[in-house]
């Protein structure tokens, strides 16, 4: 007869501190298996007792009430209520000419505010995404939704996480946090468990939900799923948060106020001086009547309406979606924006602006982002890739010792983008730059064996068939290559690697982290394996 561990309490599993617990003890205390994962029956019961693996949506708005929410100004209340005078008074065409514009100004209104929301419902259809689970022993492409606490993830180069998970197996694993803790370079994950009062962004054992894999594997047992995760929390606290209002709503409801106190003052005149003169109470109303619609200046609203529709139009050409038309007055108001961190307002892609190779001048790439156009200068004139037998060794040796896919322009978007580690990225950009087709190579000369990136030796390697026999690629910090490297490749040949010759490799590492670079060093071994067997 089998002993089953009781499922944990919704309670239970928000309050522990994972991250203070070993692996095997997480696993123990959410009734799971690393190997096995959850069964369907338990899986249906998590489901019913912690809820869908989602954050709770706001209502949607009905055109109805979009339409009835451009209303909101007392400069529209002023104008409705002078309609509604004129109504009253026998003047229908002034009441319907003003009426008209109100209903103008709002239909503009809730007709980009509408296509606004139906965009932004685009994009959340487009953002769900699925990941990987064990269950039963098995491993299942699910909904995200679908994932309970106890669940088993498995995570590769370029996976989203889903939810918030304690991780049990692992190796050269890094995360992108920049979305919850603000680091802009990817996170070194590991299984040592942790002081129970270590802050969020030093949990090494732990990711979370909102963030990315940028390199190597894992496994980890979900803890939190939904608003039980920390981007719940976040997501908790900002729906709680009031809506301020912006610059032009503040100044329009001013300048509303002004009009209307102006307006009654002069209505208040006009009928003074006219009963005062003697007139017919109906003609000084009629008079009253005129002057107020006059002071009022019912093309405002429909003008400014229009100017910010057109703001938002030029925004959606630029791929940025706006929800209300008075948050594009905002973004022009704005002059300052403070960030606390270097890199997180960034659009988190890296470039390669220059390259060093022995005996030759530095150089210089031109070209910007993850889009591979660019030239190649040495002393400032053109250097083609493919007749230059050094450059493009280096170029394929960057593809090659490199885990980051490249994905093109394709029907659904036109932009070039990465899986992977940003830097990684960048050396694939660079060597389409150069001719060099990342796919093509990569199964010409397949990867046989390798050393996945290790924060303590600062370099990563791989195997790779050659034509020579078997090549080793070194990819790391400079200090670290340059220690091992006994020859250096000048005009196609092999010579020693002298104590000169590596004084100035290391100065002009020096250099460009002199100019905030981040500087790589790449290696060749001809001949030799990972295992050591040979070379």
């Amino acid at each position: 007869m089998a002993i089953m561990n009781p499922s944990p309490s919704p309670e239970t599993a928000a309050e522990t501190r994972w991250h203070a617990l070993r692996s095997e003890e997480a696993l123990a205390a959410l009734a799971s298996n690393a190997a096995a994962g959850l069964s369907a029956a338990e899986v249906t019961l998590r489901l019913i007792r912690f809820g869908p693996n989602s954050l709770p949506e706001q209502s949607r708005k009905s055109m109805l009430s979009v339409f009835l929410s451009q209303f909101k100004s007392p400069l529209i209340y002023l104008l409705l209520a002078v309609s509604g005078i004129a109504f009253l008074a026998g003047e229908a065409s002034d009441g319907l000419v003003i009426l008209s514009v109100v209903l103008l100004n709002s239909g503009i209104g809730a007709f980009q505010e509408g296509r606004a929301e139906k965009s932004l419902e685009a994009l959340r259809r487009l953002s769900g995404h699925k990941a990987r689970v064990v269950r039963e022993g098995r491993e299942e492409i699910l909904e995200v939704g679908e994932i309970v606490p106890g669940d088993i993830l498995v995570l590769s180069a370029g996976d989203a996480i889903a939810a918030d998970a304690r991780l049990v197996d692992g190796a050269a694993l890094q995360i992108a946090e920049a979305a919850l803790t603000g680091e802009s370079l990817p996170v070194a994950k590991d299984l040592l468990p942790l002081a129970p009062d270590t802050v969020l962004a030093d949990r090494r054992n732990m990711v979370f939900a909102g963030t990315h894999v940028t390199a190597g594997r894992a496994r980890a047992v979900v803890v939190a799923t939904g608003l039980a995760t920390e981007i719940g929390v976040i997501a908790s606290l900002a729906s709680s948060a009031t809506e301020p209002k912006t610059p032009l709503e503040r100044r329009i409801e001013q300048f509303g106020r002004y009009i209307i106190v102006a307006a009654a003052l002069m209505f208040g005149m006009v009928l003074g001086i006219g009963l005062l003169r003697g007139i017919p109470f109906k003609d000084i109303l009629m008079i009253g009547i005129s002057q107020v619609v006059g002071m009022i200046p019912e093309g405002l609203p429909v003008a400014m309406t229009v100017a910010l529709a057109v703001g938002v139009q030029r925004m959606a050409r630029r791929g940025a979606i706006v929800r209300r038309l008075s948050a594009v007055e905002t973004l022009g108001s704005t002059s300052v924006i403070c960030s606390d961190k270097t890199g997180t307002l960034t659009r988190n892609q890296m470039t390669v602006t220059a390259l060093g190779l022995p005996g030759r001048p530095e150089i210089e790439v031109t070209g910007g982002g993850y889009e591979p156009e660019g030239r190649f200068l040495e002393a400032g004139r053109d250097l083609p890739a493919d007749a230059d037998p050094a450059l493009r060794e280096l170029l394929e040796a960057g593809v090659l010792c490199n885990d980051a896919q490249f994905l093109g322009p394709d029907a659904s978007d036109s932009r070039w983008r990465a899986l992977g580690d940003p830097t990684e990225a960048a050396l694939i950009a660079l060597a389409i730059k150069g001719g060099v087709l990342p796919a093509a190579l990569r199964d010409l000369l397949p990867r046989r064996a390798e050393i996945p990136f290790d924060a303590g030796a600062k370099m990563m390697a791989t195997q790779h068939d050659s034509a020579g026999g078997s090549r080793v690629i070194l990819k790391g910090a400079p200090e670290m290559l340059l220690a091992l490297c006994g020859t250096v490749r000048r005009l196609g040949r092999s010579v020693p690697f002298e104590d000169i010759a590596r004084r100035e490799a290391q100065d002009a590492a020096e250099q460009m982290a002199g100019r905030a670079l981040r500087v790589l060093a790449i290696a060749i071994v001809d001949g030799a394996e990972i295992d050591g067997r040979s070379g």
